[in-house]
């Protein structure tokens, strides 16, 4: 981005050679963004599956009937459709069950 805006000022009176360097910044500066809000999705997403594997090593016991912390600590949501349920998990996988 800086050398974009380096060329800009060197382009001085050049109206198309301003406008395509401003153009380029622009697209440089929405790819940044996009990189950076990416890059925040997966470190979230990572911490998450960080928790539950440390929840998930913290249970001594096999599960052998339904618990409401690990299905709090475990499930985002669970969509209802008339032929079928789809089980939304927090590190983003899911799951079709057929009703």
């Amino acid at each position: 981005i800086r050398d974009k805006q380096t060329e800009l000022l060197e382009a001085g009176n050049e109206q198309n050679l301003f406008d395509e360097i401003g153009d380029a910044i622009m697209n440089l500066r929405e790819e940044r963004q996009s990189i950076l809000t990416e890059a925040a999705l997966k470190h979230d997403l990572q911490d998450r599956i960080e928790d539950l594997i440390a929840f998930l090593d913290e249970q001594t016991e096999a599960i052998t009937e339904y618990s409401e912390p690990l299905a709090r600590r475990l499930i985002e949501k669970v969509t209802v459709y008339d032929k079928r349920l789809v089980v939304e998990f927090k590190s983003g996988l899911q799951i079709d069950v057929e009703a």
